[in-house]
């Protein structure tokens, strides 16, 4: 990614907020009988544009459909916001960076421009066809709840907030109405999960299979296993947790369903089929652990991702074992790859450190430290996890999880771009070497 193209990303972003706030400031978006507030539209703008689910108002009770439909376009354009600028640059500007270039063709056998173009396209069309059978599915599960238009809108609404991993829910308690509902739960659970684990990875694998080829890239196994094994981690805590788990004298097939919808959801989204209400503060650090790192590259989710994770965990390995080679899956990982990955751990986790100190400080007087810390940390990662805090923030305390929401969507590596001179000149001096005592 160039400077220009940072710049393209944040302009992006910032008009597409811009838009969604103009739109949901328009007294049709708003239901009779409710203040119209700049603050709220322009909250639910961010939170929507950016593809997280915070809000500071009861959605289905402040928004019309309009307003819902508005904020469903926002979300819908915000994740797939990457892959349209991806388009624009190759269309407009006529141009990929050669590290780029070089990356996609190693992974998907880019050659061209048009190879690129065909790549987008599948990406469109896996995403549009995914949320459509996503779509029928829980339309005719809520059909049974509702009449025929409304259970269609309640399942496009859910289908497309879950496989772009955004916690709005059409309904005021999430999904806790469809705790005892299997159907509603997996196909939620299935649709966050493919959203999370990115396009790129959708679009290898469907390759694959279709040219009978049982190996994929390095990228999609990394992405696959990391988020299996982070799922795993998620579903065994709360299937022995007392909030949701068989210790709490739930049936086994509820534990499990639960269980195992909520470490799905958790880690990219804001869906709940249990009330946020009942988590101690055990549960409270296991998801802002899960939250903190997300999905994967090139998915409607964000976080540190599960990539920059394996890189770091690659990094502490080999270093342990006194090896200068990375290797996973019996491959080789370049050292400037790793490099990458230990900077975009360092920035992110230091980013994240002050936002939730901010939030710390700003709301110590009226919420507790670990709720502040997780409504930053659900706001920086664009879960959009909520514990019920969000509207109740004082004026300082929404700033920041706007600012929050914002950076975390856009990305780190992009505001390191816009914010850093990308020439760097090459220094002829070479200094003195030394040591220093570590540890």
């Amino acid at each position: 990614m160039k400077h220009s193209t940072a710049k393209i990303v944040i302009l992006f972003y910032v008009v597409l907020i811009i838009l969604g706030l103009a739109l949901l400031c328009l007294p049709v978006s708003r239901r009779p009988g409710y203040e119209f507030s700049v603050m709220h539209n322009l909250f639910t703008a961010v939170s929507s544009a950016c593809v997280i689910g915070l809000s500071t108002v009861d959605v289905p009770q402040y928004y019309t459909y309009f307003g819902r439909c508005v904020m469903l376009l926002l979300l819908q354009v915000g994740a797939l916001g990457y892959m349209l600028i991806s388009m624009a640059v190759v269309l407009v500007i006529g141009q990929i960076p050669l590290k780029d270039r070089r990356i996609m063709q190693d992974l998907f056998d880019i050659n061209s421009f048009s190879d690129l173009k065909k790549l987008l396209h599948k990406v469109i069309v896996f995403v549009f066809g995914i949320e459509l059978i996503g779509a029928i599915i829980l339309t005719l599960s809520f059909w049974r709840d509702y009449s025929f238009p409304l259970a269609v809108f309640h399942g496009v609404f859910n289908s497309i907030t879950s496989f772009c991993n955004a916690g709005y829910s059409s309904f005021s308690n999430s999904m806790e109405s469809y705790a005892n509902s299997p159907v509603v739960l997996y196909t939620l659970a299935i649709l966050l999960v493919l959203g999370g684990v990115g396009f790129f990875v959708l679009v290898d694998i469907y390759d694959k299979y279709k040219n009978k080829n049982i190996h994929i890239s390095l990228h999609s196994k990394i992405v696959l296993s990391f988020t299996a094994g982070l799922v795993a981690f998620g579903f065994l805590y709360f299937f022995f947790s007392k909030e949701m788990g068989i210790l709490s004298g739930n049936s086994l097939v509820y534990s499990v369903n639960n269980s195992f919808f909520t470490a799905t959801s958790v880690r990219t989204a804001g869906f709940n089929s249990v009330s946020a209400y009942i988590l101690n503060d055990i549960s409270k650090t296991v998801i802002m652990f899960l939250m903190a790192i997300g999905g994967a590259p090139g998915s409607t989710s964000n976080g540190l991702k599960v990539t920059t994770l394996a890189l770091v965990l690659i990094f502490v390995l080999a270093t342990l074992r006194n090896r200068e080679d990375y290797v996973i899956f019996k491959r080789r990982i370049p050292y400037d790859l790793i490099k990458k990955g230990l900077l975009i751990f360092v920035v992110y986790s230091v980013t994240l450190t002050l936002f939730v100190i901010t939030m710390v400080l700003i709301e110590e007087s009226t919420q507790r430290p670990i709720d502040a810390m997780f409504e930053a940390i659900s706001a920086f990662s664009t879960v959009g996890f909520s514990l019920g805090i969000t509207e109740k923030l004082s004026t300082a305390g929404k700033i920041v999880d706007m600012l929050a929401m914002i950076v975390g969507r856009v990305g780190i590596l992009t505001i390191l771009l816009f914010t850093v001179n990308s020439v760097t000149k090459k220094r002829n001096i070479q200094y003195p070497e030394t040591r220093i005592l570590v540890g």
